[in-house]
Order: C-alpha cells, then structure tokens, then sequence
C-alpha cells in the first residue's frame, strides 16, 4: 500500500470514528442504548495475577449462575428492540462456554456490529472455521508478553504464549478488524518495544492499557502488588506516545490508542450535561453492560448501582439506570484539586479502589498528580 493509500485510509477511519461517536452523542441525548457488553462469564483459561473479573465456579456460586444460552439471546432481541447497534462479547474468556458458538451465531444473525474480546489460546481449527462462517466485525486479542516466560510470570501458563500466536495467526486469517491489546503491569512493563513488534506480525491495530484497578464484584487479584507506579505508568505512556509520533512524522502512518477508550466509556466531557451528570462519559446514556449473571450496569467497572433486566423487562431496566447514578456523590476534594484536569475522576474507578464513590483514592490521585507534571515540565 502507497503513502497516500494509507493517508486516505486514515482519514476514512478518523470520519468513520468521529461518525460513531456524534451517532453515539446523539442516541445518549434520546437515552438510547447504542452500545451494549455481552460479559458471558467471568471464567477464564488464564490465571492473570492483575485480573479484575475472572473467578473460578466455587466464587460464582456464591453470588448466582450464568445466564443461559437462551437467555442471552432473548436479552440480545430486546436490547435491539431499544436500539442497540454495537455489541461487544467479553468475558472472562468467552469462548470458554461449552454454548458459546450457539450464542455467537444468534447474535451475529440479528445484524449487530459485533466486537470481541478474546485471549486467543483456544482458537483451533473448528472455531477457526466458525468464524470465518460468522465473523465478528472486530477482534480484540491480550497479548500479555512477548516470551513464554512473561506469560508465565502473568498468567500462569507458560504454554499459553504459544497457543496465543497461533490464535492470532488464525484470525489474522479471518475477515474481521483484527486488534492486539496488552495490559502492562510490572512483569511485562520493559517489553512494550518487542510486544508491539510481535503484534505487527498479525496487525497494524495496538493499543495498551496501563489502568489497572482492584478487582471487583467477588473476584480476587493481586492487583496493588503487581501494577505499576504512577511515575512508572506516565513512562510507559511517554515511550508509547514518542513511538507514534517519530512513526506519524516518516513514512507510515499509525494512531495511538488506549484500551480505556472502548466504545467511547472512557470519553470524556461528551454528555456531561446529559443526566446523570456525574458521569462525564456514556455509560448508562447510550452504553450499557450485561454481567454474567444478569445485572445491568453503566460500564463494566461499576459494581453497581444495576438494574435486572430479565426480572423487570430490559427497557424499564435500561430507563431506571441512570436514576440510580444519580444518587453517586464524588469526593468532596475533587472539587477544588489542582491536578483534577488530568483526572477521569471516573466514579466507577473510585469505587473499584475504595469500595465506595465519595472517599479519594491515593493511588488515583498519584497518577493525575504524575500526569500534572508531565504536562507542565
């Protein structure tokens, strides 16, 4: 492809991104829910020591069961009835469930616009050829490290680096928007350069995630011994950030992301005067997220407040939820902070770290505190 072919190209994908987002604005004014996560359980084949939301059957039997083969697709009809055009399959590792292709292919026959989220590792021949009958639009693959001994450090499993590659080189083979993501934490933090190298060999599309916040609704992780410090976070980002721009000023052209960007959850100030104005983002104005034993919530950090939409009927479920999230109350510092313009100040991640919405959290505040000086030095 020539330098103006993938210069067109990216200005296609910048009107084509933009064109989401106005349409998402749009559907949170009319309090439609454009943008929904089907979390189809929080069971994995990794043992990833940073996970927020993976829990063995003993864990989530005590909290309920998840949701049927059935069930999800009745939630997928309904949620279509309300409006909804973007569905993200997540997990957990959804492709765990014994009925997962069941659902895939009910939902890829409504006609959504499908994401999904996946570690790859259980990719073989028979989902291979699944999913080229019935792709989803995009595919999100974790690449936790670039050697096996990375993963073994991070998710148990040396094997599984391995079984990765060979999944991403079978959906590299399948017609979806295929993008690698890794989630960066002290183990895999020094490997940025060779990671984004190895992705290359599959995709032009990665993207980081350095927000790594305590686990939450029953699951366990050893989330505060493993992540980063904030000055360490703010160095990876520069490193990232100085890569694009040195690689956007040659010949080839990229766009830097972030994973906390998903589905435009992590926009700010696009619906800050759209109820519940507490939520600067979209979550519970036009996004929604389904767990896996049936709760609806604004985003998937929230571990509540939520609503029952197999109980109460999904589009009284989806009316009530942004009522609920009017009774969140920030930290009173936040108000007059002077690190608070680099700040998500996100009510969901304060509560993953707390317990709670109105009590600050150290470590947020060290970030936006590192992120403050970044910009002025």
């Amino acid at each position: 492809m020539s330098t103006d072919d993938i210069h067109k190209t990216d200005e296609l994908a910048e009107e084509w991104n933009q064109a989401d987002l106005a349409l998402s604005v749009k559907a949170a004014a009319r309090h439609i829910p454009l943008i929904g996560t089907f979390e189809l359980t929080p069971r994995c084949n990794f043992r990833c020591k940073m996970c927020y939301v993976r829990m063995d059957k003993p864990q989530m039997d005590k909290i309920g069961h998840e949701l049927t083969a059935k069930e999800w697709i009745q939630l997928a009809e309904d949620a279509a009835k309300a409006g909804m055009l973007y569905l993200l399959i997540t997990g957990g590792e959804p492709l765990l469930r014994a009925d997962f292709k069941e659902i895939f292919e009910a939902l890829n026959k409504m006609g959504f616009i499908i994401s999904l989220n996946t570690n790859a590792a259980l990719m073989n021949e028979e989902m291979f050829d699944f999913f080229s009958k019935y792709p989803p639009t995009a595919t999100n693959v974790t690449l936790y490290g670039a050697s096996a001994d990375t993963y073994e450090k991070i998710c148990g499993d040396r094997s599984a680096f391995a079984r990765t590659l060979s999944g991403l080189e079978m959906f590299s083979r399948i017609p979806t928007v295929l993008e690698v993501r890794t989630s960066f934490i002290k183990d895999n933090m020094n490997e940025l350069d060779e990671i984004r190298a190895l992705s290359k060999r599959y995709t032009n599309q990665y993207a980081i995630n350095t927000s790594i916040f305590n686990a939450i609704r029953g699951a366990e992780s050893d989330v505060v011994n493993c992540r980063m410090a904030p000055s360490e976070i703010h160095a990876l980002e520069r490193r990232n950030r100085e890569f694009y721009t040195k690689l956007n000023s040659a010949n080839e052209r990229a766009v830097i992301k972030n994973m906390d960007t998903e589905h435009f959850a992590g926009t700010k100030n696009n619906s800050g005067d759209i109820p519940p104005r507490v939520l600067h983002c979209l979550a519970s104005k036009a996004i929604f997220w389904l767990t896996w034993d049936g709760k609806m919530l604004p985003c998937g950090t929230f571990s509540s407040p939520y609503t029952r939409p197999l109980e109460e009927g999904f589009a009284h479920a989806w009316n009530r939820l942004p009522t609920l999230a009017e009774d969140i109350k920030r930290p009173n510092e936040c108000g007059c902070c002077e690190y608070r313009e680099g700040c998500s100040n996100c009510p969901a991640n304060i509560q993953a770290e707390t317990g709670t919405f109105d009590r600050l959290s150290p470590y947020i505040c060290a970030i936006s505190e590192e992120r403050h000086k970044s910009r002025i030095n």
